[in-house]
């Protein structure tokens, strides 16, 4: 693809503006591709975009929507709280949409929409990017298209929740709508890609695998690193009561009554959490060091320091790839792994080197923490692990991140040309992403 072909990225979730795992997973992939594209715009939360002279992009802070997300997250025991609710309750009925949508929701849909139209009209051959969750980052892209055909790629991170008997969900409808539109799809793994494909007949030979992106650190696990104290285990991210079960705390009180226990320090670094996940953690291990609120430097300075990383997964994520997972790897450090076989994240842990444990076997993991402390303690067990995490930590590297998204991008971009007629050949699929 052309360097000075542009690509829009059509994201809500963008961190630091949203601080959740989708942000950074979404703010890292911009990142790595705007090192590699020099014509590359974000629309995201509080983002829109200003063409320059040369048809070059710059991205802008948007006034309007920073102040409207402002207003929609104070308290509404504030007045701009309230006052916000009372126009968001009004707007809804006036307009009889659906109890997704919010009036900040409905204005942004609104002003990206133009900035779309406004760029493709301007710029020939853009290619567009939308990276859901939430689903309606994609609704500017759709309503453009719908006005008139424009290029664009769905990046799907999570697979859809649907309590409904009957019908899809708000989100399924929105994906549903990309089957005849979108060029491709991206996925972080081939499971997750393979369950939306079958589930919502998208074409599974335009799905693609892009794992997560995650920023090359400067500094990484080292195999001769010294222990001073004990051994640092360390839990980063949401509380899940769904992955932190009652028969992990049991477990977890298990390992308590072991004196490797003694030679261990539990840190939970939580950015979603509630009263049960402090209680369950203070139940299950009373001495461990909770800390709440951090942004992301401190995190790193804390888990760059770590022994082994906790990965926890429910029951209910087996077909996806964790971005914490993915932040562990990319730090170089050991991993302890909470799952269930042959999930994603099992057979990546594996592979990596770490240390996988399973919710569904009883003592597996009391005594897998126990062999990861025997493990840590040995020299030549952590020059082992540091030689065969290479290959993964190659896999998930900036280069792979980069070169798959333009390469894909040139696809989603010649098959688009070929739909329209305005080339003869259809394009060859790429096919060698499909890992993990």
């Amino acid at each position: 693809m052309e360097n000075n072909q542009a690509i829009i990225v059509c994201s809500h979730s963008v961190y630091p503006h949203i601080r959740s795992s989708e942000g950074i997973v979404n703010k890292n992939w911009f990142d790595i591709l705007s090192e590699k594209h020099n014509n590359l715009g974000l629309l995201s939360s509080k983002k829109s975009i200003k063409i320059i002279k040369n048809k070059r992009l710059i991205n802008i802070d948007n006034n309007v929507l920073k102040t409207l997300y402002y207003w929609s997250k104070l308290p509404k025991n504030t007045f701009l709280g309230f006052l916000y609710r009372i126009i968001n309750r009004t707007t809804l009925k006036l307009f009889a949409l659906s109890k997704e949508s919010s009036l900040y929701q409905m204005l942004w849909v609104k002003i990206q929409t133009n900035y779309v139209l406004k760029i493709s009209n301007s710029i020939e051959n853009t290619v567009f990017w939308s990276r859901i969750l939430p689903t309606f980052s994609i609704l500017p892209i759709i309503n453009v298209w719908n006005q008139k055909r424009i290029p664009f790629i769905v990046n799907i991170n999570d697979p859809f929740q649907n309590n409904l008997k009957n019908g899809h969900s708000y989100d399924e409808k929105i994906l549903i709508e990309t089957v005849d539109k979108a060029q491709c799809w991206t996925f972080p793994s081939k499971r997750l890609a393979t369950l939306m494909a079958n589930k919502y007949n998208l074409d599974v030979n335009r799905c693609f695998v892009i794992p997560h992106a995650m920023r090359e650190q400067d500094k990484i696990y080292d195999s001769e690193k010294l222990v001073n104290g004990k051994l640092k285990f360390v839990y980063t991210g949401t509380f899940y009561k769904s992955a932190f079960t009652d028969s992990f705390g049991i477990e977890l009180v298990k390992f308590s009554l072991t004196e490797e226990i003694n030679k261990v320090e539990f840190i939970f670094i939580l950015s979603q959490y509630d009263n049960f996940s402090l209680q369950w953690i203070k139940k299950n291990i009373p001495n461990a060091i909770i800390h709440t609120k951090l942004d992301r430097d401190n995190v790193l300075k804390i888990t760059v320091n770590a022994d082994c990383m906790l990965v926890i997964d429910s029951i209910m994520h087996q077909d996806l790839l964790k971005g914490k997972l993915i932040e562990a790897i990319s730090q170089g450090l050991p991993i302890l792994a909470v799952t269930y076989p042959n999930s994603v994240m099992d057979n990546v842990v594996k592979e990596y080197g770490g240390i996988s444990s399973y919710q569904n076997i009883e003592n597996d993991i009391s005594d897998k923490f126990r062999n990861v402390v025997t493990n840590l303690e040995s020299g030549i067990w952590r020059s082992d692990f540091c030689e065969k995490r290479r290959v993964v930590m190659e896999k998930i590297s900036e280069k792979n991140i980069a070169k798959a998204t333009i390469e894909i991008t040139q696809y989603a971009l010649e098959r688009f040309l070929w739909k329209e007629r305005e080339s003869k050949r259809e394009p060859i699929a790429p096919v060698n992403y499909n890992w993990p």
